[in-house]
């Protein structure tokens, strides 16, 4: 990419508009861009940089930043690059946004027109090949910038590559492997911590000898393999202990079943006894109950014999049920038809009032087409009127600015004539001073010849020897150079006067001329007035025939509007006339309608109440209720004879029930037993004691046993999770190790340090075939391959190697001039480095920006040596500088300079 012109319009110091042909400086070559300090040497990169990408150079500088202080408000800041890429010409216009809200990008790259910023931006990306930062980063070499790169450690060093050549994803992975390592650490520790919170919970009985070795486990004393072997002990105790326990609860529970059994019988013969006396009463008073249900159960029979007659009724009522719907239908019909005919009614009313109202609207306008039968016949008069009174207008318009210009020519006249009147008198004056200064010198002239007479020598006059009497000169006498002073006054005052004359004389050329002009238009305009008092008078008739033109407008404007209205009418009048009709077929129609509906109305009301007198009830609502009464009666029949039938036959069944009861309790009471009743209840109380205590001591086991087996699942489960999380964190905390460089006992070279190394390694290969020359062979940079210690992260520190002591040491060792050339190089060692990553894209113009004040005469002479061999035919290099020593130096230049105006200019010596 080589600038071909630069355009820069109220962008920064340049106030107006500023046209920099660079093209002047050729395809190849040094240059310099040089001047006032702030004259704005580095704004002309800013305005390359933000025509090309709509951003400022710097990242301190914001877009709005570059509308100029000094410029005019009506002056546009904006930016134009005409520029070469691969043998082919773009130019791209932008605007930054400034107090107002402006288009920012106007590209026209490779003759198609680009408007849109976000088309411009993508054209010039596919153009250049690069995004701004790595144009920044290729194009403009800052001294102060890439002396941080050649100073910083390896740290600084990482952050300033990761920008450059976008390694942040290196260190993402670097980032993800350690937090990696730290999770899986964490979850670690946390089976770790749920393996001892399962521990905790075993239990065991206080009595065991095993619980010494449990709390040594609780204390983290055993190994987890150990305490896994101790439960497994625990629970086999238990186990024997609960089958044991299981055997002995079976045996009591036998022998208290034994026990139970004959206490059972004793029990039972003594409750026969009881149950035969109270069962003889039941069933007696059961006997009596059954004879009353027996009559209750006639009485229910008799009443279901009107069941049949109920039914019928009902199914007659159900019959007629349609014919209510039909009679309510018919109903609906009818309301809905007489709906209809009222709506039909107002219908009529309003559309007949329409009616009558379109009939009178249609009269009216009809008698106003009448009226206006010869509208349009005076239109033509009236505008040949106009057009004659416009042009009487603008002729005395005319006559009246003429008479104005007269009056100020007169004026002037009278003003050179008084100038001249005054030019007259004091040429006048200025002549008669001459003339008596002239009259005097003559006059004394014998006086001063007198002055220069000596005795006996001859006088030049009359040739006497001898001066009796010589003249004396008066002391008045102009002397011979005033009175050319008064000569010339004299001449000057009358061409003065000679000139004052002549335009005099034109003047009153003019002013006649004028007024034959002026004379000519009064008569023209048929005004019965001099050209001196005319004034008055055309400012009458203007303001008359003003007045006439108004009137003229007025009538023409009336005349147009009469035309508009029975255009108008003509259009309107079919228009009413058809919608009238329409309105009176429409209203014919409704009333036939309206007599229709009225004589349905009367037949289906006739036909209704004919229906209503043949039905049974007033409407079927009262027809179903009767339905449901007699439901609900002949329900309550068949409901009340099944209760009394069922009541019978259980109270039947109830008899037969006490019956065999107090035959079986009278065959088991005359049973004999040899039992002790006291003797069994006091061995029942033995053997229910024994049950508990075998009971409480099994529930115990089974809790432990619950327990100790869960414990046992969940430790196996998490040793074996904690087993598969140590492996991958040990393989995981390795590569992390690796990635960020914290290998014990070895360099602390991250991942993303060592694919920058690759970079830096090229970056300074590239540099040193600069700084070779700048140094005259006695400096190297060099990549230190060891860190000071093992520590400290390492892998980009720099160190310089001096050919001529053999020496290799840091570069913060460097001198200030020799640390400039080491970071100019190391900064075209970038560039070109950056060049070669982004597919390599040639720039063919390169900016350096000052640093060279600290180098002396042999240091300048190595670095322009480097630079020109840098910028060779094809490609120029920029220095930005105000060092006085490279003026000489470099032919071309551009030159800043500060305008006391404000601003600043641009020249160039090519």
């Amino acid at each position: 990419m080589r600038p071909i012109k630069l355009t820069m319009s109220a962008f920064g110091p340049y106030a107006g508009r500023t046209v920099l042909d660079l093209d002047k400086l050729g395809t190849g070559g040094l240059y310099l861009i040089t001047g006032d300090t702030g004259a704005g040497k580095t704004t002309i990169f800013d305005a390359i940089t933000f025509a090309l990408y709509g951003e400022a150079s710097g990242d301190n500088r914001e877009p709005s930043m570059f509308r100029s202080k000094y410029a005019n408000a009506e002056t546009p800041t904006e930016v134009e690059l005409v520029f070469s890429y691969a043998g082919k010409l773009y130019t791209v216009k932008r605007n930054p946004e400034y107090d107002r809200p402006k288009t920012r990008g106007d590209g026209f790259p490779d003759g198609r027109a680009i408007t849109k910023q976000k088309d411009v931006d993508s054209a010039i990306r596919d153009i250049m090949g690069i995004n701004r930062n790595q144009f920044m980063q290729i194009s403009m070499i800052a001294q102060g910038d890439f002396l941080k790169l050649l100073l910083a450690p390896t740290e600084e060093r990482k952050a300033i590559f990761r920008q450059i050549f976008k390694t942040q994803n290196y260190q993402t992975i670097q980032e993800k492997l350690k937090n990696a390592v730290g999770n899986l650490g964490r979850q670690c520790d946390t089976a770790r911590s749920s393996i001892k919170q399962y521990v905790d919970g075993i239990v065991s009985d206080d009595s065991d000898p095993l619980s010494v070795d449990l709390a040594k486990a609780k204390r983290n004393e055993l190994s987890i393999e150990e305490t896994q072997d101790l439960l497994e002990k625990l629970i086999g105790q238990d186990e024997l202990s609960e089958k044991s326990l299981v055997g002995e609860k079976e045996k009591i529970d036998s022998q208290l079943a034994v026990v139970n059994g004959n206490i059972g019988k004793i029990e039972a013969k003594e409750n026969a006894q009881k149950s035969i006396e109270n069962n003889k009463k039941q069933l007696s008073a059961e006997e009596e109950h059954y004879a009353g249900l027996k009559t209750k159960l006639d009485d229910e029979r008799k009443k279901a014999e009107q069941v049949d007659k109920l039914a019928d009724e009902k199914s007659k009522i159900e019959a007629e049920l349609p014919r209510y719907d039909d009679v309510q239908t018919s109903a609906k019909e009818i309301d809905e038809h007489k709906k209809s005919l009222s709506s039909k009614k107002q219908d009529h009313k309003l559309k007949s009032d329409e009616y009558e109202a379109g009939k009178k609207a249609f009269e009216s306008i009809s008698e106003e087409r009448k009226t206006l039968e010869n509208a349009g016949a005076s239109k033509q008069l009236l505008t040949s009127q106009l057009e004659k009174a416009e042009e009487r207008k603008k002729a005395l318009t005319k006559l009246s600015k003429d008479l104005e210009t007269h009056s100020e020519k007169a004026r002037e006249l009278e003003k050179l004539q008084e100038d001249y009147k005054k030019a007259s008198e004091k040429a006048g004056k200025a002549k008669e001073d001459f003339e008596e200064k002239n009259r005097a010198f003559l006059d004394e002239q014998a006086g001063i010849l007198a002055e220069t007479l000596e005795e006996g020598k001859p006088c030049p006059v009359c040739g006497s020897l001898s001066h009796p009497s010589l003249a004396v000169k008066s002391e008045k006498a102009p002397s011979e150079t005033q009175l050319k002073v008064a000569k010339k006054a004299a001449d000057d005052a009358q061409n003065d006067a000679q000139e004052k004359s002549r335009k005099c004389a034109a003047a009153i050329a003019e002013n006649n001329e004028q007024k034959k002009n002026l004379e000519a238009q009064i008569n023209g305009l048929e005004l019965n007035v001099t050209v001196d008092n005319a004034d008055d008078v055309v400012t009458g008739a203007l303001k008359d025939i003003s007045a006439t033109i108004s009137s003229f407008k007025e009538a023409l404007k009336s005349e147009e509007k009469k035309i508009e209205r029975k255009e108008a009418l003509d259009k309107e009048i079919p228009e009413k006339e058809e919608d009238l009709n329409g309105r009176k077929k429409y209203l014919d129609n409704l009333e036939k309608e309206i007599t229709a509906l009225e004589t349905v109305i009367r037949s289906k009301s006739e036909q209704l109440e004919k229906s209503k007198k043949e039905l049974s009830f007033d409407d079927k609502s009262c027809a179903e209720k009767r339905i449901r009464a007699l439901e609900e009666t002949i329900a309550k029949i068949k409901e009340a004879l099944k209760k009394a039938e069922g009541e019978f036959a259980a109270s039947d069944k109830k008899i037969e029930a006490l019956k065999t009861a107090i035959a079986e309790l009278e065959k088991q009471s005359s049973e004999k037993l040899d039992l002790d009743l006291d003797a069994e209840n006091k061995r029942k109380a033995e053997l229910t004691e024994l049950q508990k205590d075998s009971e409480l001591k099994l529930q115990a086991i089974r809790t432990r046993l619950s327990t100790n087996r869960t414990a046992k699942t969940n430790i196996q489960t998490k040793v074996g999770d904690l087993a598969d999380l140590e492996r991958q964190y040990s393989w995981m905390k390795s590569l992390s190790n690796t990635a960020n460089g914290s290998i014990s006992g070895k360099e602390k070279i991250m991942l993303e340090t060592y694919i920058q190394m690759t970079y830096f390694d090229r970056i300074i290969a590239r540099a040193n075939t600069r700084f070779m020359v700048m140094s005259g062979g006695q400096y190297e940079l060099k990549r230190r391959k060891e860190a000071e210690n093992n520590r400290s992260q390492s892998g980009l520190d720099l160190d310089v190697i001096d050919h001529y002591n053999g020496t290799e040491r840091s570069v913060k060792s460097l001198s200030g001039g020799e640390s400039f050339k080491a970071s100019l190089s190391l900064a075209l060692g970038l560039s070109d480095e950056i060049q070669s990553s982004a597919g390599g894209v040639k720039l063919d113009t390169m900016f350096v920006d000052e640093g060279f004040g600290s180098l002396d005469d042999e240091s300048l002479d190595q670095a322009m040596k480097a630079l020109s061999n840098l910028a060779d035919d094809n490609r120029l290099v920029g220095i930005i500088s105000h060092v006085a020593e490279l003026k000489n130096r470099i032919d071309k230049q551009i030159v800043v300079k500060k305008e006391q105006s404000g601003g600043s200019k641009i020249e160039i010596i090519a």
